[in-house]
């Protein structure tokens, strides 16, 4: 039942992306042509523990840590004329302890108006234990390292690739590979889902974890030894590492889930597979 309400939620986020695809397509013509840009360079302060979010409609994002109590946002907006890049706004509301951006369209609020067509790709520079409270970006791809805090993330169009994590985390992507490493496993839990793309997650050796994996089509491996049974509708795996622990929660509905251990040279955790999921073949 869960894995069916899974793939119910999951469905709808895709219909509801079918434009943003059609808009990549117009997007790879648009790239043919030449590009007017502007560059746009704040710093806020930010408490060390602060909340950072971001939404953008179309281009990159890449989110990295420092050990400064303040956010650096540097940006490139692009368009194919001025007009175009006169369309998009890049809104900032700084707090001591939030920071939000958004991309914002001035002309009926869309990044495609009139045949113009823009994007903006940022570069955020944060403290290391701040939390990344709401991340979403539609078509784009996101990269994220070394952010200590809770990460919170979702890409519609676009690869989410998240390094160097060691507090609780929730991903997601829809179109587009989602890979996670963590450098310590969080007490608080880990959920992981996407609709079409492949799903990697890296724990440490010695990670102590409860597992909850399912995939609709797709194969589940691991490095640690746990179990994936397959049924009739896709693969789940269920089980533990060290005894048990952080909750692990993988979800892909096409797409292949693999769970790593890191080379960190660790002992590596007892795995125990739980005998009452594997009623059906073992894979």
């Amino acid at each position: 039942m869960q894995k069916k309400r899974n793939v119910a939620t999951w469905l709808g986020a895709v219909l509801g992306m079918l434009t943003a695809l059609a808009l990549n397509a117009t997007f790879a013509h648009a790239n043919d042509h030449g590009w007017v840009k502007e560059e746009f360079h704040k710093t806020y302060p930010l408490t060390a523990n602060g909340r950072f979010s971001l939404n953008n409609i179309n281009g990159a994002v890449h989110i990295s840590a420092w050990d400064q109590n303040q956010v650096k946002v540097d940006a490139v907006k692009r368009a194919d004329d001025e007009d175009g890049l006169k369309n998009m706004e890049i809104r900032v509301d700084a707090r001591p302890d939030s920071v939000s951006v958004a991309t914002k369209y001035l002309s009926d609020g869309d990044h495609w108006n009139h045949n113009h067509y823009s994007s903006v790709e940022y570069t955020i520079t944060l403290p290391r234990n701040a939390r990344l409270d709401d991340v979403q970006l539609i078509n784009g791809a996101l990269d994220v390292n070394g952010v200590l805090g809770e990460v919170r993330a979702q890409c519609i169009n676009g690869k989410l690739t998240a390094t160097g994590l060691t507090n609780r985390a929730k991903l997601s992507t829809v179109n587009g590979q989602l890979e996670a490493k963590f450098d310590r496993v969080p007490a608080e839990s880990l959920d992981l889902e996407s609709v079409n793309g492949h799903i990697e997650l890296t724990l440490p050796s010695d990670a102590k974890a409860s597992f909850e994996a399912s995939t609709v089509h797709g194969g589940i491996s691991t490095d640690f030894g746990l179990h994936s049974s397959h049924h009739m509708v896709g693969h789940d795996m269920h089980g533990t590492l060290g005894g048990g622990g952080t909750h692990i929660r993988l979800t892909n509905v096409n797409g292949a889930i693999e769970v790593r251990h890191a080379n960190d040279g660790r002992a590596m955790s007892p795995a125990k597979s739980d005998s009452n999921h594997d009623d059906e073949d073992e894979i």
